[in-house]
């Protein structure tokens, strides 16, 4: 396991957080304590749908970089 140390002026809260390196320097999200629960209209499986579609447009769109 390792350890990335955060200076005190980013003023980052999270106990979790999931870490994406990237090059040279890492992305860090924060992971909530607390889940917050929504309510929408649109079932489970069109919400994935619509994440995957928006999650291939995404790969597509950043390997034309």
């Amino acid at each position: 396991m390792r350890r990335i140390y955060l200076p005190k002026e980013l003023d980052f809260k999270a106990k979790k957080a999931f870490i994406i390196p990237r090059g040279e320097t890492y992305i860090l999200i924060p992971i909530p304590d607390k889940i917050t629960e929504i309510d929408v209209d649109i079932s489970i499986e069109d919400l994935r749908k619509r994440a995957e579609e928006k999650a291939k447009k995404e790969v597509k769109d950043a390997n034309r970089i």
